[in-house]
């Protein structure tokens, strides 16, 4: 056999690099303004429940009295 004939030898494709894992600060600001948004949602949640239902405005009452009652 002379040497133009031999195959050239085929080499395996490189593999795919690793993803990375992101640090475990990384996602930490996204985490505090995320908290603190639900913070806030939850302070003004109790209190619209504390204005308008220990001591709803007359529009409200009249507004309840008026919807029709699915259990009747």
């Amino acid at each position: 056999m002379t040497r133009d004939n031999v195959p050239a030898p085929v080499q395996p494709p490189d593999p795919a690099p690793v993803p990375q894992q992101p640090a475990v600060s990384a996602g930490l600001p996204a985490a505090i303004g995320q908290g603190a948004a639900q913070g806030a949602a939850r302070w003004i949640t109790d209190r619209l429940v504390d204005k308008f239902l220990t001591n709803p405005p007359d529009w409200l009452r009249a507004l309840w009295h008026a919807l029709p009652k699915p259990w009747e």
